[in-house]
C-alpha cells in the first residue's frame, strides 16, 4: 500500500540537568534499596530528613532521586505550596538517571525516531466521529506506518475520512513518598513542528497504578491504596500544560503505608499517555517536538 504523509510522533521528553524526568532528571535505586540501613527498613524509613520533614522518591526500577521539604542549603523547612527541593547529593546507590520507561516494562521509554519512508498511524473513520474504526495492521510491530503495513477492506461514504490510529505513547515511573504532596506537569519547550492543531492537537491522560509487577520487579505491596491519588485539573491535550506548572495530581498521604526493605514495594506507578487520535489531514504533514516538566509541591 502508498505511504501516507508522513507524520512522525512526537519525540519523547528529554531530561534536562535541571529539572525532573521530563525535564529534571531524577535517579534512583532499584529492587532492594538499603544501603548501609538497618534490616528490614528502606530509605525512607531511615533517613532522617524523610522522616522528620518529609521527601518523594522517584524512580525507574534501577535509578532514583529525592525530592525534599527541607532545604539543606538555606537549614528551613519548605512551606506548604512551595516546590519541593531536590537532594543534591544521591543518598542510594543507583545506576544513573531516572528515565521514563515503557509502561508494563523496565524498559527506557524515550521515542524511536520514524526513518524518512514512516509516519504514524492514521486510520479510517468510518461513521464521522472523528475517531478510528479501522486500524493499519502494523506488519512488522515498529509502531509507524510504513511499507509493510496493510489496511482491512472498507466502504468509502460520505462520512469517511483519515483520522489519526493508533498513535499513542504510554510512559510510567515509579513514586514513593513519606509525605502528601501534587504533582505538577508544564510544557517546559515546544521544539517546533508545523502541524496545524499544535499541542492542542495532542491528547494527554494520566493515572496511578496502585499495584503490579513489572519486567520482574513487584511494586506497590507496602503502599497506600484507597482513595489517596486524585486527579485534579481539567487537563485533555497538551496545550493544557502550557503556561507554568500546572497541579495534575494530588497525593493526598504518604505513598507509604509501612516499612518494608524494599522501595519498589513502597511505590506506585505513575501512568502517562499521549496521543494524536484527533489527527486528520486537514492538519497538514510534520512533526510536533516538545518536552514535558514534572515537579513535586509540598501539600
Amino acid at each position: 500500500m502508498k505511504a501516507l504523509p508522513r507524520l512522525p510522533m512526537p519525540r519523547q521528553i528529554s531530561n534536562k540537568a535541571s529539572s525532573l524526568c521530563i525535564g529534571r532528571y531524577f535517579t534512583i535505586a532499584a529492587a532492594a534499596i538499603c544501603v548501609g540501613v538497618p534490616a528490614h527498613a528502606s530509605f525512607i524509613d531511615s533517613d532522617p530528613i524523610c522522616q522528620t520533614y518529609g521527601c518523594v522518591v522517584i524512580h525507574d526500577g534501577v535509578s532514583f532521586d529525592v525530592y525534599d521539604n527541607f532545604d539543606a542549603s538555606t537549614g528551613r523547612p519548605i512551606a506548604v505550596g512551595e516546590r519541593m527541593v531536590r537532594r543534591s547529593t544521591n543518598p542510594i546507590l543507583g545506576t544513573g538517571e531516572v528515565h521514563p520507561v515503557i509502561t508494563g516494562s523496565l524498559t527506557e521509554g524515550f521515542s524511536v525516531a520514524p526513518l524518512q519512508d514512516q509516519g504514524s498511524m492514521l486510520g479510517i473513520d468510518t461513521n464521522g466521529d472523528g475517531n478510528s474504526d479501522i486500524d493499519p495492521i502494523d506488519a512488522n510491530g515498529s509502531g509507524f506506518l510504513d511499507a509493510g503495513d496493510s489496511l482491512d477492506i472498507f466502504e468509502i461514504t460520505g462520512t469517511t475520512s483519515i483520522v489519526g490510529g493508533n498513535t499513542s505513547s504510554q510512559r510510567s515511573f515509579y513514586v514513593s513518598s513519606t509525605t502528601d504532596f501534587y504533582l505538577t506537569a508544564e510544557i517546559l519547550t515546544s521544539l517546533g513542528g508545523n502541524i496545524s492543531s499544535g499541542l492542542a492537537g495532542m491528547g494527554f491522560t494520566y493515572r496511578v497504578q496502585r499495584r503490579g509487577r513489572d519486567d520482574g520487579m513487584s511494586f506497590g505491596r507496602s503502599a497506600m491504596r484507597g482513595n489517596q491519588y486524585r486527579p485534579i485539573g481539567a487537563i485533555s491535550t497538551l496545550a493544557d500544560l502550557a503556561g507554568g506548572p500546572v497541579r495534575i495530581m494530588e497525593f493526598r498521604r504518604s505513598v507509604s503505608r509501612r516499612r518494608s526493605n524494599s522501595l519498589p514495594d513502597q511505590s506506585v506507578r505513575f501512568d502517562y499517555v499521549y496521543d494524536l487520535t484527533r489527527y486528520d489531514l486537514s492538519m497538514g504533514e510534520g512533526s510536533l517536538n516538545f518536552e514535558i516538566e514534572f515537579d513535586f509541591i509540598n501539600r
